[in-house]
């Protein structure tokens, strides 16, 4: 392990995670610098992930397709299943991580393919728009419709479009919580459960995760969650809307929701506090820290026994709530 990613890491990481986070390094330096254009610094992003979506499961079902929004306007997404069926299954559908800025329907392509042989039900990673291109809340309303086209049109894919479960990770679990509020979590009755990981949930800078984890090397800090959110939803009413602070959504009506949290990150406690109102309203959520863990870990599956149980464990969710006949 290199100096420099031992002196970035927290106290009490996990030593699968460190080894996971110095290979990351390796990479990311054989690369070479990133342009300084966005496009350049996304494909070095998608380039740096390569080696960690190699091998997993192969499924009979993994094909990219792309959601109409418009005439002029489709979103990319990816879709998984173990084995192809002559019967519409349910289906979870997946916006991924990247500050609002990177990532792509693929970026967490050996996890997805894991959770969909684990599950047996169909997963969609959807693409949404990013920053700089586009800020709040055009992600969430874009992921909204497309929501809506996978409830009306999902049997196109052999999706059972009443029966969708949303989530993400990180940045993308805020767009997908947000796209959910958006519809309306009262009246909404095809959502039927939410899976997260490493959720933000809200701009809370003031929480003890946020103050025990936030001034290290390791990304994300506190200051960069500052600047991000700022970039993100930088209108006051914005940062007030529910669609981009769910602990001011109508958490009565939210449905079930699995909570995965890293224990040495910033964001834990955004899932955390969330997880900690739903249960005050004795709505179903299972919350969920995994010990010495950073914010990346799920992408690390390949060397982290710890990702692959987070996985295993959001599978065994999704069977709970929307089991395959």
């Amino acid at each position: 392990m290199s100096s420099r990613t031992e002196a970035a890491l927290p106290a009490g990481v996990d030593p699968q995670l460190a080894a996971a986070l110095a290979r990351n390094e390796e990479i990311v330096t054989a690369l070479g610098p990133a342009g300084e254009d966005i496009r350049s610094v996304r494909e070095q992003f998608m380039s740096s992930r390569s080696w960690w979506n190699e091998g997993g499961p192969v499924l009979e079902i993994d094909r990219d397709e792309v959601v109409p929004l418009s005439a002029s306007r489709q979103l990319k997404a990816a879709v998984y299943a173990a084995k192809a069926s002559p019967q519409p299954r349910p289906a979870y559908v997946f916006l991924h991580g990247g500050g609002f800025r990177l990532g792509a329907p693929r970026s967490s392509d050996r996890q997805l393919r894991e959770l969909a042989a684990a599950w047996g039900g169909i997963v969609v990673s959807l693409d949404y728009a990013h920053m700089p291109e586009a800020v709040f809340p055009t992600a969430v309303e874009e992921t909204a419709a497309a929501l809506e086209w996978l409830h009306t049109q999902g049997e196109q894919w052999g999706i059972a479009g009443a029966n969708l479960a949303f989530g993400g990770s990180s940045a993308g679990a805020n767009v997908a919580m947000g796209a959910a509020v958006h519809l309306g979590l009262a009246g909404c009755g095809f959502l039927k459960a939410g899976a997260f990981v490493v959720g933000v949930f809200d701009d809370d800078l003031e929480t003890p995760s946020m103050r025990e984890h936030g001034h290290g090397a390791q990304l994300p800090s506190r200051q960069s969650a500052r600047s991000l959110f700022s970039a993100y939803a930088g209108r006051p009413q914005q940062r007030e809307d529910p669609r981009f602070n769910a602990r001011l959504s109508d958490l009565a009506a939210m449905p079930p929701l699995f909570l995965g949290a890293a224990q040495l990150d910033v964001y834990r406690d955004s899932s955390l506090e969330l997880a900690r109102r739903l249960q005050d309203l004795h709505r179903t959520v299972e919350a969920r820290v995994y010990p010495g863990m950073t914010h990346l870990f799920w992408g690390y599956g390949r060397m982290v026994d710890t990702a692959n149980r987070c996985t295993q464990d959001m599978a065994d969710f999704l069977a709970r709530q929307l089991p395959i006949s």
